[in-house]
């Protein structure tokens, strides 16, 4: 009670600093859309400086404070055409990020800045990009114990099969030869390895391949110098994902639903390719991440999602103060998102479904807890709508959750109603969260429905796998259109005044909705979505291609002609009767953008010609808008659509 006393008197003390919430009105799209005031919050691993992603020439930057009094900020990058993506303390004077340096091509490169002196920035390894696909790099192991280097996945020498790197942080890229000199090569991919096991110290312990449908799993010990296949198994059936070692490089860790649907955490033993105990599982949801101290050499706990963000810790002293943490934060997300090497001083993220989120500083120490920063203040929480998990049943008997965001200031009865169905679709699911565009939706009287339509991840191997074989567009469509017939049975949803929206598979959603129950809805917005699903098989990225024999089980096989034009929008578009808006990136590396160019000129062959808040293709964006600029005109726009047709 001592601990939970000091920091409600804390969070008390903290929540008297803020702004009293102003009366709710119409809140500026700005607001909702703009590039968050703080985030990614990072601290330095001896605690005497903060790291923080926020705007600069609207973009996302680099900024650095001082932990003491959050004072003498410091602009550490200042972008103008780039967002920075994540970043990581390397040491206490050097932190390191990645940024998609192609413009939207999905081409990330790594850098780093000194924090000392002028912070000039420099590359580490640069990305490229052309006909031979994108080169890109990724940081898989920091390398805590070793500040001077880290980790890095790199496919220049082949688009289709990274390389595993170790990096001196005190290098540089030679953009002209497109070379590191410095890089060491620690594991050259034989040509169909997709994934690299690397244990704590930055050995190189495991690698998965995949051929065709066929995977594999190979290993080696700490010594050995050739890798042993462990285990060769169908990618399609039950099977197990090594997820890492412990702090001692001995004990790994493992996701696996051999003998149960959900995938749960056991202990694997590689050497005889057996499952130990199982850590932790839970029926009808797949477990999550794993929660870990490395100052203790300890797994504190595990992760998971069911209608709501889920923690169980093991450690009794982390569990009661964790418990004492959510006791002062009722109804919120309570997560730690950065801590000192010491593990004593500790960022701790407060968010919810209304709430972007606040920051505080927990001292383990004293036990207190300091307010220091919003996500976006311009957000009020009492303004923003509540999200809501639903459930229904399918018209052949599944099972289908999801949630639905209703205006707070409304009776939640005969609303017009948005479906927007994710992207992915295969492994990806709706999360409880806030939610920009839900909230900006409900701010304008608009209820907003995501559903975790079949081949959804995160509820077991079943359900995913109930959306492969060509159940685009027919079963996994009827997941939506039975969710608008739920809400319209339960006097939420006005059947005069649904539209749907969604982005990627979500635009395909959007497309095959408008095409194949044309009478369904009154307005779509296809957002980067596929509208000729056999073009997805032919432009996809070359780092897609070992994945491409498992697309077609997933999918559909490109080569029935019959089944492409059964299941592709582009192929029905005389169908379509309600008014559409097109948005894409022209640089999108995922669904290209013949797939809006194609849809547009058939449009104009049935004589409906878009107008210029009606067809939106930005020649600097790719898979998504990430330019602050394009993403407010966008939603601006959004605006007035919706307000035209579902009013």
């Amino acid at each position: 009670m001592k601990i939970f006393n000091a920091i409600l008197l804390a969070l008390l003390l903290a929540l008297s600093a803020l702004n009293v919430a102003a009366k709710p009105s119409n809140i500026p799209v700005e607001d909702f859309f703009k590039n968050p005031d703080y985030s990614g919050l990072q601290l330095s691993p001896d605690g005497k400086y903060l790291a923080v992603i926020s705007p600069i020439n609207k973009r996302r930057n680099i900024v650095l404070l001082e932990t003491a009094d959050l004072k003498n900020a410091k602009p550490l990058t200042a972008f103008d055409d780039n967002n920075v993506g994540g970043y990581f303390w390397a040491n206490n004077g050097t932190i390191v990020f990645t940024m998609d340096s192609s413009g939207g091509r999905e081409g990330f490169s790594i850098y780093k800045v000194d924090i000392e002196g002028r912070s000039k920035v420099r590359q580490l390894v640069g990305a490229t990009f052309g006909a031979g696909g994108v080169r890109s790099a990724t940081v898989i192991n920091q390398l805590v114990d070793d500040p001077d280097h880290v980790i890095v996945q790199y496919n220049g020498r082949k688009a289709t099969a990274p390389d595993l790197y170790k990096l001196p942080i005190d290098s540089r890229w030679d953009s002209q030869r497109n070379f590191n000199g410095k890089m060491q090569l620690i594991a050259k991919n034989p040509g169909n390895v997709t994934g690299w096991l690397v244990d704590n110290a930055g050995n190189v312990r495991g690698g998965s391949s995949l051929d065709g449908l066929t995977g594999k799993f190979f290993y080696k010990d700490i010594g050995e110098k050739e890798f042993r296949l462990i285990r060769e198994f169908k990618v399609t059936d039950e099977g197990l994902s090594p997820v890492g070692f412990d702090f001692n490089n001995t004990t790994l860790y493992a996701l696996s639903n051999i003998g149960r649907d959900t995938r749960a955490f056991y202990t694997y033993d590689p050497n005889t390719d057996q499952l130990g105990e199982m850590i932790y599982g839970q029926d009808g949801v797949d477990m999550g991440g794993m929660i870990f101290s490395k100052k203790r050499n300890k797994l504190l706990g595990v992760t998971y999602f069911d209608d709501y963000p889920r923690q169980v810790i093991f450690d009794a002293e982390e569990k009661q103060l964790r418990e004492n943490l959510g006791q002062a934060f009722p109804g919120k997300e309570v997560n730690f998102a950065s801590s000192t090497k010491d593990e004593m001083l500790n960022v701790v993220h407060v968010g919810s479904d209304q709430d972007p989120g606040q920051y505080y500083l927990f001292d383990r120490n004293t036990n207190k807890l300091r307010w220091i920063l919003p996500t976006m203040s311009a957000i009020k929480p009492d303004e923003m709508s509540p999200m809501k998990p639903i459930k229904f049943v399918s018209r052949d008997g599944l099972d289908i959750p999801g949630y639905i965001t209703i205006p707070k200031n409304s009776d939640g009865k005969n609303l017009p109603i948005i479906i927007n169905p994710h992207g992915g679709p295969f492994g990806v699911r709706d999360f409880w969260s806030y939610n920009a565009e839900h909230q900006f939706f409900a701010s304008r009287g608009y209820a907003t429905v995501q559903v975790n339509y079949r081949g959804s991840g995160g509820y077991g191997r079943k359900f995913e796998q109930a959306g492969y074989g060509g159940k685009w567009g027919a079963e996994m469509q009827n997941d939506l259109t039975d969710a608008v017939k739920h809400l319209v049975d339960e006097g939420i949803a006005d059947p005069n005044r649904v539209c749907i929206y969604g982005a990627s598979y979500g635009g395909y959603a959007t497309m095959a909705g408008l095409t194949f129950t044309p009478d369904l809805y009154k307005c779509g917005i296809n957002y980067v979505g596929v509208t000729d699903v056999g073009l997805l098989f032919t432009s996809m990225p070359k780092t897609w291609e070992p994945a491409k024999e498992l697309m077609k089980i997933q999918i559909g096989d490109p080569e029935d002609e019959a089944l492409m034009r059964r299941m592709s929008p582009l192929a029905h578009v005389d169908k379509i009767k309600a008014p559409l808006m097109i948005v894409h990136g022209a640089l999108d590396p995922r669904v290209v953008k013949q797939h809006a160019t194609d849809l547009r000129d058939a449009l104009k062959k049935r004589g409906i010609k878009l107008s210029n808040d009606e067809w939106i293709m930005k020649k600097d964006e790719g898979h998504g808008f990430r330019k602050e600029e394009n993403r407010i005109e966008l939603y601006k726009k959004i605006e007035k659509f919706l307000a035209k047709h579902l009013r």
